[in-house]
């Protein structure tokens, strides 16, 4: 038996992570200090005290001159000559604010430390000789002391860049480390969101990640067992719908024929209203009958007869198809066209009029007497779009959730207008089938408004 590897952990990568910063910035540091001292060493850098060490060497030269001048003087160094009575400068480059404290302590110390300065006070016949040095270390070169005047203040700023870019480089590197991982996660998620649930997943070293990859699988595996289940159920509901409706339809032929039958037989004009029931009656539960049957298809996807069609021809037969619908009832059809001229889609003509007959059939029942129904069939650039309005009261809250639910009726007690809540669901599934949309909503007017959007790139 093999043995397993041990995972990692982030606690332990947080550990990896701040001892290789520590390490990183101890070697900077080491690095600096090395590069100061080899500076030093190579004559390159002029260590804080080298100014003291050569005021000291200068000092003898400076008492036995007869006169000091400032060619005597190093450029690094500014010098004074005071008064010794009066303690007044009589000549030199130190400025008056900085001999302060020189007259002060002139009769007390040789020498005089203030702000990072050093003063050695050289004691002649009639006279100081005050010779002003930094205390600082500074570059040898004069160019360098000219433009880098503070060195000690231009090597903490590069060390503080080092340091920077030191935490910088590692900092990302670990990042970019964990980065990977959660990249992975991402994968995952992205995968279920799309539901391609048939993924292998790439596991990591880390026990935290590994941890949530196996709860996203369990995820997955619930979800998958779930779409199946209902994708199962689904197609249990619509072979049921189907089955139901070509039984019904059997019995309800032989009604109709023999319905038919009766009319051709001598009878009264009462017996014969009866038949006109029974056959009107019979032809409605025909057209209720089909609609099940290509909603059971239509939810199973079948293969629509895209053909191309002029799209005014479509409206000219719906229009045609609704005011034979209407006959005496006192509902108007206002129909309104956008660039339908010479415009062609690509589109099953039949199952489209058929989803557009519902659509305006339900308008028009529910529209008031002598109200109106507004078809407008519109072409833009990449879509086709119907819409109607009716003049009724609109859609309820619940309806516009529901409305194209197979069955869902607003009105449970107006199913005597020939509605079962499978007009828009018909709709809907045509729109879908054709990669289009039906959007439900309330019109401005109040009345009812349904949108059928058909994209003329993918019809």
């Amino acid at each position: 038996m093999g043995i397993t590897k041990r995972k990692k952990t982030l606690r332990r990568e947080l550990i990896v992570y701040m001892t290789t910063l520590c390490l990183s910035l101890a070697a900077v540091t080491a690095l600096y200090l090395f590069v100061n001292t080899m500076g030093m060493n190579a004559g390159l850098i002029d260590p804080a005290n080298d100014n003291e060490h050569k005021a000291e060497k200068l000092k003898p030269r400076l008492q036995a001159a007869k006169r000091v001048t400032g060619s005597m003087i190093p450029d690094t160094m500014s010098y004074a000559i005071l008064d010794k009575k009066s303690k007044r400068k009589t000549a030199g480059t130190i400025k008056e604010k900085d001999l302060y404290i020189v007259r002060k302590k002139i009769e007390n110390k040789p020498y005089v430390n203030f702000k990072q300065k050093g003063y050695l006070i050289i004691d002649r016949k009639d006279e100081y000789c005050v010779l002003e040095y930094s205390l600082r270390a500074e570059f040898h070169s004069p160019l360098l002391r000219k433009y880098l005047p503070n060195y000690e203040l231009t090597s903490i700023c590069i060390l503080v860049m080092l340091i920077i870019t030191v935490i910088f480089i590692v900092t990302t590197h670990f990042a970019n480390h964990l980065k990977r991982h959660f990249d992975k996660l991402n994968t995952i998620t992205e995968q279920i969101k799309e539901q391609n649930l048939n993924i292998s997943p790439e596991y990591s070293n880390f026990k935290e990640f590994d941890d949530v990859i196996e709860s996203l699988i369990e995820m997955k595996n619930a979800l998958q067992a779930s779409l199946e289940a209902q994708w199962h159920m689904e197609k249990s509901k619509n072979e049921q719908i189907g089955a139901l409706a070509h039984d019904v339809k059997i019995p309800m032929t032989i009604i109709k024929g023999n319905a038919e039958l009766l009319g051709l037989s001598s009878q009264s004009r009462e017996q014969s209203d009866y038949i006109g029931y029974i056959l009107n009656a019979a032809n409605k539960i025909e057209q209720y009958i089909d609609q099940l049957i290509h909603i059971s298809k239509t939810e199973e996807a079948f293969c629509a007869d895209l053909k191309r069609v002029q799209v005014k021809a479509l409206v000219n037969s719906v229009i045609q198809e609704m005011t034979a619908y209407i006959g005496s009832k006192s509902v108007e059809i206002v129909r309104t066209e956008h660039n339908l001229d010479s415009q062609e889609a690509t589109i099953d003509r039949q199952l489209l009029q058929r989803a557009l007959m519902n659509i305006l059939s339900n308008a028009a029942d529910h529209s008031p007497e002598e109200g109106k129904v507004y078809f407008e069939a519109a072409c833009r650039r990449d879509s086709l779009t119907f819409t109607i309005t009716d003049s009724g009261k609109g859609f309820t809250p619940e309806g516009l959730k529901k409305a194209a639910q197979l069955f869902y009726m607003e009105d449970k007690s107006r199913t005597s207008n020939g509605h079962y809540g499978i007009g828009l669901t018909f709709a809907l599934n045509v729109a879908k089938l054709h990669q289009g949309d039906l959007t439900i909503r309330n019109a401005k007017t109040g009345g009812g408004q349904v949108q059928m959007t058909i994209p003329l790139n993918e019809a």
